[in-house]
């Protein structure tokens, strides 16, 4: 379970710098593609593989569309309460900054306009559990 509590870190880190460096592709007019991501996110992205081996009996037998909104709404609480952890701890969590400049973003913690992504990577990850577990 540690070597995939890593690999999902490390996994969920690469998505989110390709994720944010599409989503920052307009604002750069030289198109470099500089995404970021930070490291705070290691632990919430390793508790991908824990949520699915312990859930994914219930899950995985689910239709695609119920079982990417589960990981939505899975998704959205874990960021929110982590986010509002770092919040705690930091004084602000990385991403607040950013969040707080978008239109649907919930006390600066998520963004509800993100649903779409959290929908397809939960089911992206789930895919990529099921291969390696």
């Amino acid at each position: 379970m540690f070597f995939l509590m890593i690999l999902f870190a490390v996994i969920g880190l690469g998505m989110e710098v390709v994720f944010t460096a599409l989503c920052d592709c307009k604002q750069d007019p030289k198109r470099h593609l500089m995404g970021y991501s930070s490291l705070w996110y290691c632990p919430l992205y390793a508790l991908t593989p824990v949520f699915l081996y312990t859930a994914g009996a219930y899950i995985f037998p689910l239709p695609f569309v119920v079982r990417g909104i589960v990981y939505m709404l899975s998704i959205f609480l874990v960021e929110y309460f982590g986010m509002l952890a770092l919040r705690k701890l930091l004084g602000a969590s990385p991403s607040e900054a950013h969040y707080y400049k978008a239109r649907f973003n919930l006390h600066g913690l998520i963004r509800l306009d993100f649903a779409p992504a959290m929908f397809a990577l939960g089911l992206i990850l789930e895919y990529i559990f099921l291969r390696v577990s």
